[in-house]
């Protein structure tokens, strides 16, 4: 009897752990296990070679992942230009410098054909719709000579690579064609090849580490903070 209540502390202490680590293993498998939608944010930045000028345009977009294959955004873009050379017009011995602007609302897609730890190639296409905006001010007088609006519907095409050195963040490079396809200001479409670079988030990965970090502290299964996190983050 006296041996049976010396050892009863130790035989429901090792069921404790071995059930402590099954219960481990079980929540570890629903966290890690694979989700049809995973949510993306990209932040972008995008410099397109039209008539021997440099354009550089802005944005963000944000959607999901769907399977790993496709992925499905909203975007917005904008772009800004104070005086585009080939724009630019004299009247008699007065020089007028064109202001560009151009806001527009965009779907992007991107079909990922490959898709590994540390890198994913895809093929984006983009179609976007806005509005532009063309003025003229003198260069003697800053006096505004004309203004234009019109709505504009644009497209970009092309090949996208991701280097992923963290499995939630990215840098993003892409390379392709920029096409208008139409635009109330006639004659004004700046096609031409884009490079873009941009900052990819994957907040389904920063959601999972975060809770993976929690259930290790929690069953205290060889915890280590710092080790922890930097495997969290590398692996």
């Amino acid at each position: 009897m006296v041996l049976f209540l010396t050892l009863l502390p130790c035989f429901i202490f090792s069921q404790s752990k071995k059930l402590s680590k099954k219960q481990f293993i079980t929540d570890s498998l629903k966290i890690v296990k694979p989700r049809i939608a995973r949510p993306q944010f990209r932040i972008d930045n995008r410099t397109i070679f039209s008539n021997k000028q440099l354009i550089n345009i802005s944005g963000f977009d944000a959607g999901v992942t769907l399977k790993e294959k496709l992925r499905v955004t909203l975007g917005y873009y904008s772009l800004s230009a104070s005086n585009l050379t080939s724009l630019n017009k004299s009247i008699g011995s007065v020089l007028y410098n064109a202001n560009y602007r151009l806001n527009y609302g965009a779907l992007n897609l991107e079909f990922i054909y490959k898709n590994t730890r540390f890198f994913s190639l895809g093929m984006p296409v983009e179609i976007g719709f806005g509005q532009n905006t063309l003025k003229y001010k003198s260069t003697e007088s800053e006096t505004e000579a004309e203004s234009n609006k019109g709505m504009v519907l644009l497209t970009y095409f092309g090949l996208s690579g991701t280097f992923k050195p963290i499995r939630w963040i990215g840098l993003k490079v892409s390379v392709g064609y920029k096409k208008t396809v139409f635009n109330q200001l006639k004659g004004l479409n700046f096609d031409g090849i884009y490079t873009s670079v941009g900052l990819a988030i994957d907040f389904r990965e920063i959601i999972r580490d975060g809770r993976m970090y929690s259930l290790k502290k929690r069953y205290r299964k060889n915890f280590n903070s710092i080790g922890t996190g930097v495997d969290l983050i590398t692996d």
